[in-house]
């Protein structure tokens, strides 16, 4: 909306925009969810290079600087987190988690590398690329943080959950997605690539539906960390339609990952995070379900509504209420 304003170029194309969510927002929230164990000098050195790539893709977008302090940033995360995962993961299911942190990094420093060529495609290669392996993270450590959580809400309400982490249906998951990312990125691939995100759609609801997270009575914290993982189901299954007809655009389809899935899991994982350090039940707090209800409602007026400035300022609008109820949640929450 802001896009002929000249003090923010970097907003000025829909390509900036999907950048700083994906590569300015989701890859900070992944780093700081895996990064583990690791020195203050290390995490300043990390922040410092996030928080001046965001100024420099604000104000210089496509510049050596901005490019710099970009794939910088992805560089260090990359090397803070991926080397951690190939060591300490046993399973090969556990190790994945190495592979998807580094694309993407590597698309976060190749979305810059393309703005300095005359590559046109490059740059939406880059991104669509960055939105399935966030896709694939987050159905993976969804899945991680959901299931435990659900079978010990399940079992303290007098039931019992055997189906956790599923591993079959975990590996699937991992196997099916790669494919989608794989044939995606094949010219004339879109047809294949829309079957196999039409199938993981399908094995992330079995598996979903067999956490059973109606059972987990009284906790509302959980049924709306379970609305981001069918926000997760919903978008791939909308890539999926978008893949084999052209009932809808793929741009649109993607709103549902990135405001429907990213944006209800990554604000409810972060406040459950805080409520349980400060040693407060989640269960009990009124702010998760009001901001899944505010992602929800921003990614429905994304997908149902046309785009046009009053629509999309209802959606930044409805985004924004939610993140700002997360800034009230850690006012009143101290931090330990």
């Amino acid at each position: 909306m802001l896009s002929g304003s000249p003090l923010a170029p970097g907003f000025a194309t829909v390509a900036g925009h999907a950048h700083e969510l994906l590569f300015g927002f989701a890859l900070a929230v992944a780093a700081g969810f895996l990064i583990n164990r690791t020195s203050t000098a290390r995490l300043t050195g990390l922040f410092t290079l996030w928080l001046l790539a965001r100024a420099l893709h604000l104000t210089l977008p496509g510049s050596t600087l901005a490019f710099a302090a970009n794939a910088g940033f992805a560089v260090m995360l990359a090397w803070l987190t991926v080397p951690q995962f190939l060591r300490g993961a046993k399973k090969w299911r556990n190790k994945a988690i190495a592979p998807i942190l580094l694309g993407l990094c590597v698309m976060a420093a190749l979305f810059h590398a393309a703005g300095l060529s005359t590559l046109t495609w490059l740059p939406f290669l880059a991104l669509q690329q960055a939105v399935l392996l966030l896709t694939l993270l987050m159905l993976f450590m969804g899945g991680r943080i959901i299931a435990p959580a659900a079978a010990g809400a399940v079992e303290r309400a007098g039931g019992q959950l055997e189906a956790r982490v599923q591993p079959r249906m975990e590996g699937a998951l991992l196997l099916l997605m790669a494919g989608v990312i794989a044939t995606v990125a094949i010219p004339g691939g879109e047809p294949v690539a829309g079957v196999l995100a039409l199938s993981t759609a399908l094995v992330a609801t079995v598996r979903m539906l067999r956490w059973r997270l109606w059972a987990a009575a009284g906790r509302p914290d959980l049924w709306c960390l379970g609305m981001g993982y069918g926000w997760l189901i919903t978008g791939l299954g909308l890539l999926a339609l978008s893949w084999l007809t052209p009932l809808l655009p793929q741009g649109t389809a993607t709103h549902a990952i990135t405001v429907g899935a990213l944006g209800t899991l990554t604000t409810g994982v972060m406040a459950r995070v805080r409520l349980n350090r400060a040693r407060k039940n989640p269960a009990a707090s009124r702010i998760i379900p009001l901001m899944a209800l505010l992602m929800g409602s921003a990614a429905l007026v994304r997908l149902l509504v046309p785009a046009d400035v009053p629509r999309l300022a209802l959606a930044s609008s409805l985004w924004s209420l939610a993140m700002a109820a997360l800034v009230v949640l850690f006012l009143r929450v101290p931090a330990r």
